[in-house]
């Protein structure tokens, strides 16, 4: 089994571009607001994202409420456990986005010494 190879920025950064957040760890830091409250959130409509709503369902981390606009229409909220998985998902997916941005600011400055170096 070979590893896949290195794009050109890649290469040009000197290492490969970090992965982005889980489906799942972006549906349930959805849940926390900027100054850390909870709120209630929607089903995702993306159909990309039905397995990882699901799996939160599942796992018992969001319930249903009593207020609902349709099908699909139903406002979640975070059960106990899923207030402290929810915390943890956002703290990775902060986590995830900073490496990113970060890997981004290496390129910029990688790009830049190539262009004077040429």
């Amino acid at each position: 089994m070979s590893k896949k190879k290195m794009t050109w920025s890649e290469e040009l950064v000197g290492r490969k571009l970090p992965a982005d957040a889980k489906y799942g760890d972006v549906l349930m830091a959805g849940f926390v607001r900027e100054d850390g409250k909870f709120c209630g959130r929607m089903e995702p409509i993306d159909r990309w994202l039905r397995a990882p709503w699901k799996k939160c369902r599942r796992a018992g981390w969001v319930k249903a409420s009593a207020l609902s606009f349709g099908k699909n229409a139903t406002i979640y909220f975070l059960t106990e456990r899923g207030e402290a998985e929810a915390l943890a998902a956002k703290e990775r997916v902060r986590a995830a986005r900073e490496a990113r941005a970060q890997w981004s600011r290496d390129w910029t400055v990688a790009w830049q010494a190539k262009q004077e170096a040429a």
